[in-house]
């Protein structure tokens, strides 16, 4: 069950948005107010958000630099009332999947969020294929679950690849807590508080080799893994 986020300030437009995807078996959290997309986001995984582009504060196009400032590979499409050839432009500019002009129908919604989680999940499927990171004197390969120091191979548990794949993506380094226990955990993630201090604990000592590579503790937030260069 595919996991989106809607943000838009309609409040009659958004709900019925939401029921009719629910409808459709889709979870949907709906935020009216771009603050709490954004609050969301950093919370939550989603696998496609939709946003309105005209609301007070903070416009769509704004909130989705921040979006993919924090997570740049999930994709979204933009809703909006301003049709023009160059608002269009301006919104795939900004790296939009699609850009949907209202009114439209919910139908037509439905299948464009359709054709954009099959393509996501084609894009995904090939990336993470052969997909390896350069963590400093280290080498990870994600499908493999192997980390590489020179001559030394160390097999990674499920948890700590994902763990480590949560950090060579983000663009800081920098994972937050409750975004890795929900990610990671989902359901359970309350319970799991100490067992993340565990992964991290383990993390650290499988990147004891290279002393250029530190994980550090971010007080209320989470980790972030600092790369020293020479």
């Amino acid at each position: 069950m595919a996991k989106l986020l809607l943000v838009d300030d309609d409040l009659t437009l958004g709900p019925l948005i939401k029921e009719y995807l629910e409808t459709h078996d889709f979870t949907c959290v709906l935020c009216h107010n771009a603050f709490d997309g954004l609050k969301s986001f950093k919370k939550e995984d989603y696998d496609l958000c939709i946003l309105d582009i005209v609301m007070p504060l903070m416009n769509g196009l704004e909130l989705a630099n921040e979006f993919k400032y924090f997570k740049a590979n999930v994709p979204f499409l933009f809703l909006s009332s301003k049709g023009s050839i160059e608002d269009r432009i301006k919104g795939l500019e900004h790296g939009a999947d699609d850009y949907i002009l209202k009114p439209f129908s919910m139908k037509e919604l439905l299948l464009r969020i359709n054709t954009i989680l099959k393509r996501s999940k084609d894009q995904e499927s090939i990336a993470n294929a052969n997909k390896e990171y350069n963590i400093g004197q280290y080498v990870f390969h994600l499908t493999s679950r192997e980390l590489l120091y020179h001559t030394l191979i160390i097999h990674l548990s499920d948890i700590e690849a994902q763990l480590l794949s949560m950090f060579c993506e983000s663009p800081d380094g920098i994972i937050y807590r409750d975004r890795a226990l929900n990610q990671i955990w989902r359901d359970e993630y309350n319970f799991k508080s100490r067992s993340l201090n565990v992964y991290i604990s383990k993390l650290r000592k499988y990147l004891i080799h290279d002393e250029m590579i530190k994980i550090k503790n971010i007080h209320g937030k989470g980790y972030q893994m600092i790369i020293k260069s020479n």
